[in-house]
């Protein structure tokens, strides 16, 4: 045998070796590179593989504890096809969703998510209170070209919902809002379920140079705490209805809007 016929017969052996290791890799060869992605974030408890792999717990760098991640990613990935499924199942959040991705475009299917805002170990605050409750999102499609939102299809609801503040938990009811959008112009048409404490109807219009909210928020009851909640949005008018007119950047309204 020539010279150059052992270097092809070795070529070839080499690169099947390195497809099979490609193709069996362990999840906890990549687990470093994720947690030096996610920027402190602890991965542990890795096992499975690339392509079928679990994480027990994922904690982020501020102590949040995301909980048990499992993943399914196809071997399509190897030649530029990236089909995604994974789920997250923790104390605070739970959901699953398929993403396929190409070049700049991430399509998202069959998102569904719920947030536990109450067992949040930092959870979010506003100027109006801390919000309380579950969010729950369930997304039928959401395209995403170049980090925002290009189109997208799916609703929100925020189950006994409550903003928390320093003198009163102030509860909302159950509220909904329904999203649609194109060509990354995204609408929100809020409202509640008729019969909690806070009667609401407006709109949330985004897009990537601005913002458009339009509101009517009032207290069914004459709720005490909710109606001085309420007066920090703004004034109510002689039937106790505050309307909300905010905005900012191209598109946001002429009047009431904060630039």
């Amino acid at each position: 045998m020539t010279w150059w016929k052992k270097l092809l017969l070795g070529l070839a052996a080499l690169l099947v070796a390195m497809a099979l290791l490609v193709w069996f890799a362990p999840a906890r060869w990549v687990s470093p590179m994720v947690q030096m992605r996610l920027r402190g974030a602890q991965l542990r408890e890795v096992s499975g593989s690339v392509w079928d792999g679990r994480v027990g717990e994922v904690t982020l760098a501020d102590g949040t504890v995301l909980g048990r991640l499992d993943w399914q990613l196809s071997r399509r990935a190897l030649f530029g096809q990236v089909r995604l499924h994974a789920a997250i199942d923790g104390p605070a959040i739970r959901g699953h969703g398929d993403v396929a991705r190409h070049d700049d475009t991430a399509s998202w299917r069959g998102v569904q998510l719920q947030v536990a805002l109450d067992a949040l170990l930092h959870p979010p605050t506003t100027p109006w209170g801390v919000p309380r409750g579950e969010l729950v999102l369930d997304l039928e499609q959401i395209q995403v070209l170049k980090g925002w939102p290009d189109s997208v299809s799916g609703r929100v609801r925020w189950t006994r919902a409550a903003m928390q503040t320093p003198q009163a938990s102030v509860a909302l009811g159950d509220l909904m809002a329904e999203l649609s959008g194109s060509h990354g112009v995204i609408r929100a048409d809020m409202h509640d379920d008729g019969n909690g404490p806070l009667a609401l109807a407006g709109t949330l219009q985004l897009s990537p140079i601005g913002w458009r909210l339009e509101a009517r928020l009032s207290a069914r009851d004459h709720d005490p705490a909710l109606q001085r909640w309420l007066a920090r949005l703004g004034p109510p008018d002689a039937q106790g209805v505050v309307h909300l007119q905010r905005g900012a950047g191209v598109g946001a309204l002429s009047s009431g809007a904060s630039r």
